[in-house]
């Protein structure tokens, strides 16, 4: 019997992938909203919510056995989201650019290392066994 290549993740693997991935990028978000000072905080709530929103969404692409619903979700969440940030009168008062830069920085690049592992090749069921 040939040997799996190195390439091709087993399940659990990209199971902890995806936790690892999620556990930094969530401990760096919210290392980003810690710089938040002067935004209004009927703003911030809103902009929590909605990264709640993303976040679960985000979740539901590694996990989800319904990718199309999955990628809907995120890219719904993901839309509003930019829209908060980025249109001009629907930016809270006291949002710093450099602050609207590291929040987009980092959900995009969570986002685009989250599908890779999403994407990337997987073998077999959950109860792979560890190559020998």
């Amino acid at each position: 019997m040939a040997k799996p290549s190195i390439w091709i993740h087993t399940s659990r693997e990209k199971l902890g992938y995806a936790d690892g991935i999620n556990l930094f990028f969530g401990a760096l978000l919210g290392a980003n909203l810690g710089t938040l000072g002067a935004i209004p905080l009927d703003d911030y709530v809103v902009l929590i919510g909605m990264l709640a929103g993303l976040v679960m969404a985000l979740r539901a692409v590694t996990l989800s056995e319904r990718r199309l619903y999955a990628f809907g979700m995120l890219a719904f969440c993901l839309a509003i989201l930019v829209a908060f940030l980025f249109v001009p009168t629907l930016r809270p008062d006291g949002l710093a650019e450099a602050d609207v830069n590291r929040l987009g920085a980092t959900l995009i690049i969570w986002i685009l290392v989250a599908t890779s592992v999403e994407f990337y090749p997987t073998r077999g069921g959950g109860d792979d066994q560890a190559d020998a």
